[in-house]
């Protein structure tokens, strides 16, 4: 399904969804060969609204920014559902459910709602999404991922959204190297959470080095709860890394700034932009960051509204969106059009999703990254291009864009 915009001044920034030919009867073909739709879980025909479920870290420390994800979804929604609803007749409905970052409140979330969604556009965490899976496939149901990870790509019953981690730490390393601020002569390390999501930032910097010539330095890792990084900042000074691929999220960022400013030590960091908190610029640590972060993310500048999807999303919030709320707008976007497609094949049960995605091409994200390819699963691939960002405290998100939809000239890497 393609995306048009009612010209309309009432329905100027409403995204119009393609209607299909639905309607509400029993499950099946009708004499005449048209396609319809049944209730299923999360459905009720009798009803329309259709149910999806964002299972997200609601409490503990990374409540703000989930509950930003949380509020970017829905702006996308209210968008839909302006226009009528998912193929103009079917209003989506979000239920949240809070595994606070942790797999085993993922698995008994899941169990709470499943029977009240027709899938999860959002799961937060590598660790949710692995426990999930298994019972996802037994289930045959469908989740999004809220994570980068390539590993998920090509599952049937998962949808991504996002760049990798892989091409996010590449595409940052190609460009500090086209700007000179990395040599053959560098020494680039890492301190990465010690999972697959750090080692997918340790195939990025691999990679980097193998294409561009730079010494891969020490890989030192951590723990996502770990509080002290002081062995492993003094690690990565001694050997002399002039650039760092960061894997960490915003609650290790003081710490880790603390270790360094302690040890006077001030290499190029490369992080994602879910290690940036607003509230940093009100801190002691904000300098540091300014000095020394590059940071990879979605979009370009927040209050870039020539950008069609911060415009809408702008229009939605009634204020400047945050990259949170981007990255659940786009979320939203990749929940919508499998949907659509749901819809138009008339079945919107697990199965009938899984068949939606391997029949779907690309998704396309209003400018706010590059498209998501879907298809079969083994055929699917995220998108490659990256948005890199200085740290500015001035700037809307503290993230002032230096390059947006950027890609290595290259091309992306192997399971990229």
């Amino acid at each position: 399904m393609r995306f048009r915009f009612a010209g309309a001044a009432a329905a100027a920034s409403a995204l119009l969804l393609t209607s299909c030919a639905v309607q509400t009867a029993p499950t099946g073909d009708t004499d005449d060969g048209e396609t319809v739709l049944a209730s299923v879980p999360g459905f009720d025909i009798d009803d329309g609204t259709i149910h999806v479920g964002e299972m997200t870290a609601l409490s503990g420390p990374l409540a703000p920014s989930s509950e930003e994800q949380v509020a970017g979804q829905k702006a996308y929604y209210d968008l839909v559902n302006a226009d009528g609803g998912v193929a103009g007749e079917y209003p989506v409905e979000v239920i949240t459910a809070d595994n606070q970052y942790n797999p085993q409140l993922a698995v008994q979330e899941y169990q709470r709602i499943k029977d009240d969604v027709v899938m999860f556009s959002g799961v937060l965490g590598d660790a949710s999404t692995e426990a999930l899976l298994p019972i996802l496939e037994r289930d045959e149901a469908v989740a999004l991922p809220s994570t980068q990870s390539s590993r998920f790509t090509t599952e049937e019953n998962l949808g991504m959204t996002f760049t990798s981690y892989q091409s996010n730490a590449w595409n940052t390393l190609s460009y500090l190297f086209e700007e000179g601020d990395i040599s053959m002569d560098s020494v680039v390390c890492s301190m990465i959470q010690a999972d697959e999501s750090g080692q997918a930032r340790q195939d990025g910097l691999e990679h980097g080095a193998e294409q561009l010539g730079f010494e891969v330095g020490p890989k030192t890792e951590f723990a996502p709860t770990d509080a002290a990084f002081t062995a492993q900042v003094q690690t990565l000074k001694n050997a002399g890394c002039e650039v760092v691929v960061f894997g960490g999220a915003t609650n290790n960022v003081p710490n880790l700034v603390a270790a360094a400013t302690q040890l006077n030590y001030s290499p190029t960091w490369l992080a994602e932009f879910f290690a940036i908190a607003q509230s940093f610029k009100d801190t002691d640590i904000s300098d540091y960051l300014a000095e020394n972060f590059v940071v990879t993310g979605l979009a370009g500048d927040l209050d870039d509204t020539s950008i069609e999807g911060i415009r809408l999303l702008t229009e939605q919030l009634s204020e400047t969106p945050t990259t949170q709320n981007v990255y659940g707008f786009m979320q939203a976007i990749t929940a919508t059009t499998i949907l659509e497609k749901a819809v138009e094949l008339g079945d919107l049960s697990g199965s009938g999703l899984i068949e939606a995605m391997a029949a779907l091409d690309e998704i396309d994200y209003l400018g706010l990254n590059g498209p998501m390819t879907y298809g079969p699963a083994p055929d699917r691939m995220q998108p490659d291009t990256s948005a890199i960002f200085a740290y500015d405290p001035e700037a809307p998100g503290s993230l002032r864009a230096l390059a947006t939809m950027y890609a290595a000239p290259q091309g992306r890497g192997p399971g990229f």
